[in-house]
């Protein structure tokens, strides 16, 4: 006898976890009543629609295996099992059954909403451990997952038991993150917490640097614990940027080398040695800069404001302040929207650097009005005295701060003694539509 089954059970489950949308459909097959209270024996179990898993890993994440009875009720169960892991955003089955034996067929979509699974300080562990130890208990774990999911804490409880089987007081905790502030999550950082070992070493090797320019980096390592999603943050910005500073445009560090000491005791939770090291490249000289896009000042004269020689070292540092200099020069003018962008063109040969910008200068704006509020009268008439932009005169960006050397008098009687002492404020707002700036100066509390 042979038998299909589609039963048309149709749920859809949607949650929302922080950032993460997850959207689940299970699908099945229609059956007759009477067939539904059969059960058939697992023969087959087949798997569609994945790129990242094994069908292996898909049964063993079902729950179910060849040679066991199934029935509706149990295949449904199965699919909500493989739903709830959050690792797809759809799962269906169908079943077909002959001769009492049923095979089965799963189709899923893989969720694309993942991120990639990074273990930050387990330093008791080799990296192949802690993949082991998680995908014995976890069947579908790939390093990649959807944040706070079934797979995500499962992934966490994993960790949790090694570290009980090593002996080790610990728990274990998770959060996405990202490689720059205000940057979406790229990763799951799995973290342990507890009594962790502390780093009590720091060095700095490869390069020619003394390594007292790294001793702020140094301070922020020293007696916290390890992380490595800060330390390799740490070195792809702070510490390459200080080789950078120095002309070494070409510098780059490594994650550092982790080595853990064992505690004295079990109460000792040991210590941690890093060493980072430098492939520091060679010293590059400046070979000038052309421009493209500006009118208002000639490339003489953007070249003066960028105060790089020929032949001097190419420091970032001292060509970022250049640029810097060069849009505080457009704000001069009223070009308030002004931007400077640049690339970067390297000799490597010659072991030098051209730079090439592209000006974009945007309108020329105005002085608009200027408004005094919150100080008494007489004061209030002596800061509009004080105040030298004319309404309709080019604007210019700097003269804020000017002005605010001038000190702001703040009326007598006034109490500082409160929670929310007094304090000036100036605001610049520009208006595209009629290209003025209006400058306000107010005298407020904190709390206001």
């Amino acid at each position: 006898m042979y038998t299909s089954g589609m039963k048309n059970l149709l749920g859809t489950g949607a949650r929302v976890v922080r950032c993460v949308f997850v959207c689940l459909i299970l699908i099945a097959g229609g059956r007759p009543s009477r067939a539904q209270k059969v059960q058939y024996v697992i023969d087959q179990i087949t798997v569609e629609g994945t790129t990242r898993f094994s069908k292996s890993q898909i049964a063993l994440a079902s729950g179910l295996k060849p040679g066991q009875p199934a029935d509706d009720p149990v295949l449904s169960a199965a699919a909500e099992r493989l739903a709830k892991t959050g690792e797809f955003s759809e799962v269906q089955y169908r079943y077909t059954t002959l001769s009492g034996k049923m095979t089965v067929r799963f189709q899923v979509i893989d969720d694309p909403k993942t991120l990639e699974c990074t273990f930050d300080n387990f330093v008791w562990f080799a990296p192949n451990e802690l993949d082991r130890a998680v995908r014995a208990e976890v069947p579908l774990y790939d390093a990649r997952m959807p944040f706070d999911s079934e797979v995500t804490r499962a992934t966490a409880q994993a960790l949790e038991h090694l570290l009980v089987q090593h002996h080790i007081s610990a728990t274990v905790s998770f959060l996405p993150a990202s490689k720059a502030l205000g940057a979406p999550p790229t990763a799951l950082l799995f973290s342990a917490k507890g009594n962790l070992p502390p780093v009590t070493s720091v060095e700095f090797t490869g390069g020619p640097l003394e390594p007292e320019l790294f001793s702020l980096q140094k301070s922020r390592l020293i007696g916290h614990p390890f992380s490595a999603f800060y330390t390799h943050s740490m070195a792809e910005n702070d510490l390459d940027a200080i080789y950078h500073n120095h002309a070494y445009l070409r510098a780059h560090f490594t994650d550092p080398q982790v080595t853990f000491v064992p505690g004295a005791n079990d109460s000792d939770p040991g210590s941690i040695k890093l060493v980072f090291t430098v492939s520091p490249g060679a010293l590059y000289a400046w070979h000038g800069a052309d421009w493209q896009g500006n009118a208002v000042y000639a490339p003489p004269d953007l070249d003066g404001y960028l105060a790089m020689k020929e032949g001097e070292p190419a420091a970032a540092n001292k060509i970022a302040s250049g640029e810097d200099a060069v849009r505080q020069a457009y704000g001069k003018k009223g070009y308030i929207t002004a931007t400077v962008s640049s690339s970067q063109n390297l000799d490597d040969g010659a072991h030098q650097v051209h730079y090439s910008y592209q000006v974009s200068e945007g309108s020329q704006y105005h002085m608009g009005t200027f408004g005094v509020f919150g100080y008494d009268d007489n004061n209030a008439q002596r800061l509009r005295k004080m105040w030298q932009l004319k309404p309709g005169e080019i604007y210019d960006a700097s003269y804020i701060r000017e002005f605010a050397k001038k000190g702001m008098p703040i009326p007598a009687g006034t109490n500082f003694s409160g929670a929310n002492p007094p304090r000036s404020k100036i605001v610049a707002v520009p208006h595209r539509d009629t290209l003025l700036v209006d400058v306000t100066l107010s005298l407020s509390t904190s709390a206001n």
